[in-house]
C-alpha cells in the first residue's frame, strides 16, 4: 500500500500515469449545450428574464471578456441561410445559452414575467427583410378585411311630379333592358338607366282612370303589364310604344288592381275587394285562375322562383300561401298557409333566391315588423321590429343580405340570418311607397312620397374577384379528363 501511493505520487509530479492523463482530458473537455434543452427547461424565460432574475439573487454579472473560452464564443457570421427543412445553425451561440440557462439560481415569480411578446428565446440572427417592403404592413395586410364601402347618397336623383303618394300601389318596376317603368297619375314613362333617355309610354285612356301598378315580364323585358284604377289590365309593348291587349274583368266590376306579379306566359293581378287572378296571354279566354280568400284590398303579390308558390298579402291583415295546382283553379283556390300574425297591411313580400321555401313580409305602421316563413311548415322562423312602417323588402344573393324601404323614409340594409342593420341610408324626405331592384341586383331604386326616384348603388360587387371565384369553383367541381 505504502509503495502504491508513493509511485502515485511520484507520477503526479513528474505529469505521468493515469490520474493526470484524466485531468489533462477534463481541461480539454467542452459543453455542448443540446438544442433539446432550450426547449424544454424553461420554455416561457427569455434570456434577459433569466439573466435579471440571477443578478436579483446572487448580485452576479457575467462579463463575456471574464468568462471561460468553453462558456463564450464569439458570434459566427453565417453566408448559408440553410434549407427549406434543415435550418442552419452556425449562427446560434449554443454555448452561452446554455451557460446562463444552468447559472439562474432561481426562477422569478411568474407575476414578474415580461410580456406575451418578449417571451421568446432567440439566440440567431433575424432573417432580413425584403428591400422597400414595411413588415408591419405585411401584417396590416394579412389582418381582416374591412367592412364594405356602402354609399349614403344616391347615383342619380330623378323627378316624379304627381307620383300618387298611396301606401297600397306599385308604381315602379325595372326590366331586364334597364328600363325603369314609373306610374305617374295618368301616365307611365320610361328611363333608360344606361342612356338616361325618358320617354312617355302611355296615359289612362278613360276620364279619371290613373295607372295603379305595373310590372314587366321577366322572360320578356319589352312586355309591360299596366293596371288601372277601372280594373283594365293592359300589356304594352315597350320596343314599338304600342298596346298589345287589353283584359277587363268578367263580372265589369271597376275595382282597381293595386298589385301584379308573373309566372311565364300568365299575369297574376290583384284587386281593390280581395281577389286574386290569373291571365294567359296567350288564349283568348285570358281567365285561368281564380282566389278570393282575403276579405279586403290584395296589395302584396310575388311568385316564387321556383314558380311553385304564390304569396299574398292584403289590408286584412293576411298573408295567404297558395300551390301552384290551386291557384290555377277556376272553382277559387285555398291557400295552403293563412299567416295572421301581422297586426296591419302586409305590402312587402319578397321570396328568399338561394332558399325558395323562405318568405320575408313586412307590417304596416301599426305592425312594424319583418317576419320570416317557412312556407312547407307554416312556421314563422323569425321576427324582427323595425320600428317603423316596411313597404318593401329586396333579397340580394351576392351578400346574403336583404335591404327594406320603410314608412319614415329610410332604407335599411340587414345582414340575414342574424337580421343585423348594416346600413341606413336617409335621403328621402317623405315615406317610401316601393323599391325595386336592378337586373344585375347591384342597384335598388326607391320611389318616395316627396315626389323624387332615387338610385342607390348599395351592392356593388368586384367583378374580378368574382371571376376568379368562379374561375376556382368551375375548376374544383370539373370532371378529370380521360387519361389516353
Amino acid at each position: 500500500m505504502r509503495s502504491s501511493f508513493a509511485r502515485t505520487l511520484h507520477e503526479v509530479k513528474n505529469c505521468d500515469g493515469s490520474l493526470a492523463n484524466a485531468l489533462n482530458n477534463s481541461k480539454n473537455m467542452t459543453i455542448n449545450a443540446a438544442p433539446l434543452l432550450l426547449e424544454t427547461s424553461l420554455p416561457n424565460l427569455s434570456n434577459q428574464s433569466i439573466h435579471k432574475s440571477a443578478k436579483k439573487k446572487h448580485s452576479l454579472t457575467y462579463d463575456n471578456g471574464l468568462l471561460p473560452s468553453v462558456f463564450y464564443r464569439r458570434p459566427v457570421t453565417a453566408d448559408c441561410d440553410g434549407d427549406r427543412f434543415i435550418p442552419n445553425r452556425r449562427a446560434m451561440d449554443m454555448d452561452r445559452a446554455q451557460f446562463y440557462l444552468t447559472q439562474a439560481a432561481a426562477v422569478s415569480d411568474p407575476s414578474s414575467l415580461p410580456k406575451l411578446d418578449d417571451r421568446i428565446l432567440e439566440f440567431s440572427r433575424k432573417r432580413p427583410s425584403v428591400p422597400g417592403r414595411d413588415p408591419a404592413a405585411h401584417e396590416k395586410s394579412r389582418s381582416k378585411q374591412s367592412v364594405r364601402y356602402i354609399p349614403t347618397r344616391p347615383e342619380n336623383v330623378l323627378d316624379a311630379p304627381d307620383l300618387l303618394n298611396d301606401y297600397y300601389l306599385n308604381l315602379i318596376d325595372w326590366s331586364e333592358q334597364c328600363n325603369i317603368a314609373v306610374a305617374l297619375d295618368r301616365d307611365v314613362y320610361l328611363w333608360n338607366a344606361r342612356s338616361g333617355g325618358v320617354q312617355l309610354l302611355m296615359t289612362a285612356g278613360l276620364r279619371e282612370e290613373h295607372i295603379t301598378s305595373v310590372r314587366f315580364s321577366p322572360h320578356d323585358g319589352n312586355i309591360l303589364a299596366v293596371g288601372t284604377s277601372m280594373g283594365r289590365l293592359q300589356l304594352w309593348d315597350v320596343e314599338h310604344t304600342s298596346l298589345q291587349r287589353t283584359m277587363l274583368r268578367d263580372d265589369g266590376d271597376p275595382a282597381r288592381i293595386p298589385a301584379l306579379a308573373w309566372r311565364d306566359h300568365v299575369v297574376t293581378s290583384a284587386s281593390r275587394t280581395g281577389e286574386i287572378r290569373h291571365h294567359d296571354i296567350r288564349v283568348a279566354q285570358h281567365l285561368v285562375g281564380y282566389s278570393d280568400a282575403h276579405t279586403q284590398e290584395v296589395c302584396g303579390l310575388q311568385w316564387s322562383p321556383d314558380d311553385r308558390f304564390l304569396a299574398s298579402g292584403g289590408n286584412d291583415n293576411l298573408v295567404c300561401i297558395y300551390s301552384a295546382n290551386e291557384a290555377f283553379k277556376l272553382s277559387g283556390g285555398r291557400p295552403d298557409h293563412v299567416f295572421n300574425e301581422h297586426v296591419a297591411a302586409v305590402k312587402a313580400i319578397a321570396w328568399c333566391p338561394w332558399k325558395p321555401t323562405l318568405l320575408a313580409t313586412g307590417g304596416g305602421t301599426r305592425d312594424h315588423h319583418l317576419r320570416f316563413w317557412n312556407v312547407y311548415s307554416g312556421a314563422c322562423v323569425r321576427a324582427v321590429d323595425v320600428e317603423t312602417q316596411v313597404s318593401g323588402i329586396i333579397w340580394n344573393g351576392e351578400f346574403r343580405e336583404l335591404i327594406t324601404g320603410h314608412g319614415s323614409g329610410s332604407l335599411c340594409i340587414w345582414k340575414y340570418p342574424n337580421i343585423q342593420k348594416v346600413k341606413e341610408l336617409n335621403e328621402h324626405q317623405d315615406r317610401i311607397l316601393s323599391i325595386v331592384a336592378s337586373p344585375d341586383k347591384e342597384m335598388v331604386a326607391s320611389c318616395s312620397g316627396d315626389e323624387t326616384i332615387r338610385i342607390w348603388h348599395c351592392f356593388k360587387v368586384d367583378k374580378a374577384k368574382k371571376r376568379l371565384e368562379e374561375q376556382r369553383n368551375a375548376s374544383i367541381f370539373a370532371f378529370p379528363r380521360p387519361m389516353r
